[in-house]
């Protein structure tokens, strides 16, 4: 038998070389990807949260006193004007869900924003606390409440 001396292929020492650098580029590229996924998430979330932050303080003007409300309030809003937020969640809520809350009506609320499934909520929280009278209490906090780990 005669041997050929213009063969063409790869060895199997150039493909495992290929595949090595491939795996490496992905567990680079996945982590970054799955926090790009993240942030693009919390950002929806922070934007139908300044959108309730607006009509907190509309309903502070017209009424004098921040509207605690649940989400059931967002998905069926009351008929009386004094007890309903003018806001429209309808997009957002297919994902989260809202929960306004305060401790003295003319003075603060807090807005948790939380991801409808269950496997997000620890990493995809986001809250808004405002607080009229101490600005140093008024800011951002993403994940969990009690992880403390927040951006304001």
């Amino acid at each position: 038998m005669k041997k050929r001396l213009n063969q063409r292929g790869f060895t199997l020492m150039e493909l495992m070389v290929v595949i090595v650098i491939v795996a490496i580029l992905a567990a680079v590229a996945v982590p970054l990807y799955i926090n790009y996924v993240k942030d693009a998430q919390r950002t929806e979330a922070k934007g139908a949260i300044a959108a309730i932050i607006t009509a907190e303080q509309v309903h502070l003007q017209k009424y004098g006193e921040y509207l605690p409300y649940t989400d059931g309030d967002f998905k069926s809003p009351p008929k009386d004007p004094k007890e309903r937020l003018d806001v429209d969640l309808s997009e957002a809520r297919q994902k989260w869900s809202f929960d306004v809350t305060t401790t003295d009506a003319t003075k603060d609320f807090k807005v948790v924003a939380s991801p409808l499934e269950e496997k997000d909520r620890a990493d995809l929280t986001v809250t808004y606390k405002h607080d009229r009278a101490n600005a140093e209490n008024t800011g951002w906090e993403e994940g969990t409440s009690s992880s403390g780990s927040g951006t304001k």
